[in-house]
């Protein structure tokens, strides 16, 4: 299969399953699908880039489009994406999908460099609401006590948890006073404190820098609203937190990392989600390794949500290594 054959494959696959939740965007990525297969400055373009053959393409892709909407270097498509969307939401011609999809092709000839930028990007769909599965685990765990450490923490946001406010069944959790407020599932979390919290990412990006949070951003569809309100929010939330991540692989942070926290009672939790896939065979062996040596040291667990490969749905599991 050529690159541009493989490369349309993934922008159907992405369309079908936006089609439904965000129209506008399937349409464009259905047509983008097309015009690597007819060829030409965009398909030369985006076949010249190694992103082409990743299973992620598609949202690299859309998520370089989105840039150029955002930064405001695609005026014309954002004003048509605007127009078709609103035709969507009331069922009437699609015709001005298609003149968005005319208005994001003539945007990626004219930004040939901000596009090959998105595609060599890290995908960083770093949503808050992410962070429930992260409490659902420190409630298996129960400790009261919790010294937080990341592995592919992005720009902090599941790091503060505790600084947003959780809505279950019956329940509430986290500060009262947050402007992040989200829906949990599963019991009652316990009284717990986060006493320490830390995150390492080969790209970290900095809540308070307006270029990164535009980064973040990009990720999401123009037609998820709710989403995009809430990581806002959240990205708000962490710069006035001012949560670090540090730059750097994960089995050497880690390594570095890993040490008897100061007073007892305190459990250290490592977690990660849309992380894993992302590692070596090699790399992946490092931090088990690190984990397993650390365990006679301290109270350890690892709570993760993941998914086996890029294609299937995450779980979410906990490891109690002491």
């Amino acid at each position: 299969m050529t690159a541009a054959a493989m490369g349309a494959s993934t922008l159907r696959a992405l369309a079908v399953r936006l089609r439904t939740t965000a129209p506008v965007s399937a349409r464009l990525l259905s047509e983008l699908a097309s015009e690597l297969d007819r060829g030409g400055p965009v398909a030369d373009l985006l076949c010249s880039h190694s992103a082409v053959h990743s299973p992620l393409f598609g949202v690299q892709a859309l998520a370089g489009v989105r840039l150029l909407m955002l930064s405001g270097k695609a005026p014309e498509l954002s004003r048509r994406f605007a127009s078709a969307q609103a035709a969507a939401m009331s069922g009437e011609s699609d015709s001005p999908a298609l003149l968005t999809w005319l208005a994001a092709r003539d945007a990626i000839v004219e930004n040939p460099g901000e596009v090959l930028a998105a595609l060599d990007r890290t995908v960083q769909q770093h949503q808050p609401k992410t962070a429930g599965f992260l409490l659902r685990g420190l409630t298996m765990i129960g400790a009261p006590k919790v010294r937080l450490l990341e592995l592919g923490a992005c720009a902090g946001l599941n790091l503060i948890l505790d600084h947003y406010r959780w809505f279950g069944l019956g329940w509430e959790w986290g500060d009262k006073d947050s402007p992040v407020r989200l829906a949990a599932t599963g019991p009652q979390p316990p009284r717990l404190e986060i006493v320490d919290r830390a995150g390492c990412d080969l790209q970290p990006r900095d809540p308070a820098d307006p270029k990164h949070a535009m980064i973040l951003q990009s990720f999401i569809p123009p037609e998820h609203d709710s989403l995009r309100w809430d990581l806002d929010d959240a990205i708000d939330l962490a710069a006035k937190v001012g949560v670090k991540v540090a730059r750097s692989p994960a089995g050497r942070w880690l390594r570095e990392n890993l040490v008897p926290p100061e007073g007892r009672g305190t459990y250290t939790v490592v977690w990660h989600s849309s992380f894993w896939s992302y590692l070596t065979e090699d790399e992946r062996h490092e931090i088990e390794t690190t984990l397993t040596a650390a365990a006679g040291s301290m109270p350890l667990a690892r709570v993760a949500y993941e998914s086996t490969d890029f294609r299937s749905n995450p779980r979410l599991t906990v490891t109690i290594y002491s």
